[in-house]
């Protein structure tokens, strides 16, 4: 540790601290027990830090380039470590608690158990049928109203009840459907209700909407509601302490499901987004992706993450820009299903690629249709396969090439299954398997080793971001303990070996342009007692600095100042800008290819608060037609708003470089944005209103464009700041060449520009 640093004070209101837990539920029940395994009694810090087995410190985040490179450096600013924190903590004599706590929860859905022999009741496909969107079954353990509960036969050795099976299917479907015709959605009203949870009826949310409720009533009885969201088998809660509720403002939701056909609310994610004292915005997103190992899975929970992001819009007034754009402070969390690989597996996992791709093909047929497959003529026997539905095909499929590779099967046909060496079968070693065994036993022998490093190098999500195929400018921090996937449910790891064990549940954050050491991750960790799920749920708590106002030096801009004369006379100083020598490279083809297969660019200047720059539009420039090189030869002028800094400039000022694909037939697309920290534009300019007219900050700007965690081109300027009366605008442009007041572009100059030619 760097014994020069100090340990910040994370106890007062300068920082927020946040617990972001997640947690794959497995469809059943959490008990009690696991639940409170997971989340910590009414928010307490100090049991949490103090009993983990895994601290966050210096020494394990080592690094400076890659994915953890924020996090080390968030920790290495200051002795951010997690003994120093608990130092900081230990000061006060109150018990620290969290502010905020956010809960993602996957596969949360469930219906009620018998409580004799714990089976599913039978519930009627009538009953869920009519409730598909609004509830998955209407009993409860308030509700004694039996007529929707499908009575059960004596049981006999070796009777099914034909009725349960489809119940349970019809309830499973009514589970996933939630969410397709309308989010379920609901947010605390500061001025009707202290508690949303208080509000929430039975009969309108089901039986394990009310059962989570109760959880986290009973666990955190001192915090409150912000909000609730439901999205299929997908739910995001976000409460925040009740000392701080009334703090928080201008509340959205987004959501957007990318299951089968983007529309099955099986797969996808919800983002919250949220205003802290008028100053600093938050935006939460739990989302579960794309399952299964293999390059094409690999590939689609990239895609479903920029999904996720371009579909749940939570601000109305930035809908060009997604939330990891206009948030200071994004946390991300789920069962994101990247899995562990390592290079020795790779050819294997191209055979098996192929193998279960012919095989698929070979399954294609009525629903129900029931096929025999051979499996080899080793001693295996012939099984009958029944494809009722996607998944069970999907098994199937990789069972038969499991059993494949297992006989040391090289062909793609499936008619090909026979042919393997006996001695194979039985056990033998492969000639082109690993040393150490298989990729189960290989990812298994480094966790009983506890080689978390090796682990951690085969860790998809961090070659994904390393590589900037997802979630580009997010930090996470390394998985120093047993992957948390697959398992049995139970206490401790048991692992699967059909499934390698791999860190699918994740946590991640993202903060806005100079503020990515205002984030401090103190607590990383699984929750191994938490039995009732094939997963461990993880959580992982966060220290973030607020922001505040920077105030001209004591002197409001909206005051007057006194001068040498005596007289009063009002601050008239406002920030300029000037956007010089802009430049895009390698920007994507937004055209079709009938007409150019080119862009259209041109750039939308962006702010946040709003009404720094808006007025009826936002300002933007020229189009330049057919280019993914564009060059704007013109120069911009800009003036902030100065009725927009009446209380100083807010640290969490933005001013954003939107680039925009000019489409003349329909909507415009956005191509992607460039987001920049206004305090750091004018970091070196005096805004008491008493600094020189010569005083100019000049900054080079060169940066990827960002659009749903993803790069699509470069944008180049030049910027220069100024801090001036209206007498001295004249005097700043002087020396700039075709300088524009960027305004609002209008149909005219968009046509003009797309046709070539003038148009009165």
């Amino acid at each position: 540790m760097n014994q020069n640093n100090s340990i910040p004070d994370i106890s007062g209101d300068d920082y927020l601290k946040v617990l972001v837990c997640s947690a794959n539920v497995g469809n059943a029940e959490p008990t009690p027990t696991s639940f409170s395994a997971w989340v910590p009694y009414d928010g307490e810090i100090n049991g949490s830090l103090t009993n983990t087995p895994y601290p966050v410190g210096q020494d394990e985040i080592n690094v400076s380039v890659g994915p953890y490179a924020a996090a080390a450096a968030a920790i290495n600013c200051n002795d951010n470590s997690q003994e120093g924190i608990v130092q900081s903590l230990a000061t006060t004599n109150e018990k620290q608690k969290f502010d905020i706590i956010v809960l993602g929860m996957q596969e949360a859905a469930f219906v009620n158990k018998q409580k004799k022999d714990k089976e599913l009741l039978d519930t009627s496909i009538d009953s869920i049928s009519n409730n598909v969107g609004l509830d998955d079954t209407t009993t409860s353990s308030n509700n004694n109203n039996n007529n929707n509960i499908a009575s059960s036969p004596p049981k006999s050795k070796g009777f099914k009840n034909p009725l349960k099976k489809g119940a349970k299917k019809a309830a499973k479907a009514g589970m996933v459907m939630r969410g397709i015709s309308a989010n379920q959605t609901y947010k605390r009203d500061t001025a009707s209700m202290r508690n949303i949870t208080g509000a929430l009826t039975v009969d309108v949310l089901g039986y394990d909407n009310n059962k989570l409720n109760n959880l986290i009533k009973t666990t955190l009885p001192s915090y409150e509601m912000v909000t609730s969201s439901l999205r299929g088998e997908m739910r995001l809660f976000v409460l925040a302490h009740s000392t701080l509720a009334e703090e928080i403002s201008e509340v959205y939701v987004g959501a957007e499901n990318t299951g089968i056909g983007s529309i099955m609310a099986n797969k996808g994610g919800i983002i919250v987004t949220f205003v802290l004292r008028d100053m600093t915005r938050f935006s939460f997103m739990t989302c579960h992706l794309e399952a299964h190992e293999g390059m094409t899975h690999y590939t689609n929970r990239n895609k479903n993450l920029a999904e996720i992001l371009g579909g749940a819009k939570t601000d109305p007034v930035y809908n060009m820009q997604d939330a990891t754009i206009t948030s200071h402070h994004m946390f991300l969390c789920g069962d994101l299903n990247y899995r562990i690989k390592f290079s020795e597996y790779e050819a294997k996992k191209k055979r098996s690629s192929r193998a279960k791709k012919a095989l698929k093909m070979s399954f294609k047929g009525p629903a129900g249709l029931k096929m025999s497959i051979n499996k080899g003529n080793s001693g295996l026997m012939k099984k009958s396969v029944s494809m009722e539905s996607e998944q069970d095909e999907e098994e199937a499929v990789e069972e038969v090439v499991a059993n494949k590779d297992a006989m040391g099967g090289e062909g793609d046909s499936p008619t090909k299954m026979g042919g393997g060496d006996e001695e194979e079968a039985a056990g033998g070693e492969k000639k082109d398997e690993p040393a150490n065994g298989s990729h189960f036993e290989q990812a298994k022998a480094l966790v009983e080793a506890e080689d978390w490093k090796a682990l951690n190098g085969g860790d998809e999500l961090a070659v994904a971001l390393k590589q900037k195929e997802c979630l580009v400018g997010f930090s996470t921090l390394p998985c120093h303990w047993p992957p948390t996937f697959k398992v049995a449910r139970g206490e401790g790891y048991q692992y699967n070996e059909k499934r390698t064990p791999s860190y699918t549940d994740r946590i991640l954050w993202k903060s806005a342009e100079g503020m990515a050491n205002n984030v401090i991750p103190f607590l990383y960790e699984p929750c191994p007692d938490f039995i009732t799920s094939d997963h461990k749920p993880i959580r992982g708590g966060f220290a973030v600095k607020l922001n505040k106002c920077r105030p001209p030096h004591n002197q409001n801009l909206s005051d007057s100042v006194i001068t040498q004369d005596g007289k009063d006379h009002p601050v008239e100083q406002q920030i300029q800008i000037l956007v010089s020598d802009m430049k895009c490279t390698n920007l994507p083809i937004m055209d079709n290819e009938l007409i150019g297969g080119l862009s259209d660019p041109y750039v939308k200047f962006v702010s946040s608060p709003k009404e720094l720059l808006y007025s009826k539009a936002w300002p933007s420039s020229s189009i330049i037609t057919k280019s993914l090189n564009p060059v704007w030869n013109e120069n911009y002028h800009l003036t902030i708003d100065g009725k927009g800094m009446q209380n100083g400039l807010a640290e969490g000022a933005m001013f954003m470089l939107t680039v925009v694909d000019y489409d003349a037939t329909s909507g415009d697309d956005v191509i992607g944005t460039v987001a920049l920290n206004l305090n750091e534009l004018v970091s070196e300019l005096d805004l008491s209103g008493a600094g020189s007219s010569d005083e100019v900050q000049e900054t080079h700007i060169s940066k990827p464009i960002l659009r749903n965690g993803q790069e699509y081109g470069m944008l180049e300027c030049k910027l220069k700041t100024a801090f001036l009366a209206p007498k001295e605008v004249k005097s700043f442009l002087s020396g700039a060449k075709h300088v524009k007041t960027a305004t609002k572009t209008s149909w005219k100059s968009k046509m003009q520009a797309f046709t070539g030619l003038a148009i009165s």
